[in-house]
């Protein structure tokens, strides 16, 4: 996928497990909790597969996280309101204690192979 427009369509088409739609919430916060490392380039790339999952309907994530989420977002989708910063850290911490590093990985793999 040569640009977000085109990762945020497939993310809207694919069908994703749940494990996959954790990781992909979990990856949304770590980016605007600044604690995922990863360059711009991807923060913008996974931004955009979130954007997309959660734009589905009917959507299978948490709606409350989502939406403090949605409330924190500014004009740089990858930097939330300051209001919202502990919230943001607080709800990446927790959902932390349930992380599995190669489940993540494959998810991470998962849009790379596809984004092109």
């Amino acid at each position: 996928m040569d640009d977000l427009s085109t990762v945020y369509e497939w993310a809207r088409t694919e069908t994703f497990d749940e494990v996959d739609l954790h990781y992909c919430t979990l990856l949304a916060l770590k980016i605007l909790d600044d604690s995922c490392k990863m360059d711009y380039d991807n923060y913008n790339l996974f931004i955009s597969v979130y954007d997309g999952i959660v734009d589905k309907n009917p959507t299978p994530f948490d709606k409350k996280v989502h939406q403090i989420i949605a409330m924190s977002r500014t004009d740089n989708p990858i930097k939330p309101k300051k209001e919202y910063e502990e919230v943001i850290h607080n709800l990446r911490v927790a959902m932390m204690k349930n992380m599995d590093k190669p489940s993540m990985k494959a998810f991470k793999q998962l849009v790379w192979d596809n984004q092109n």
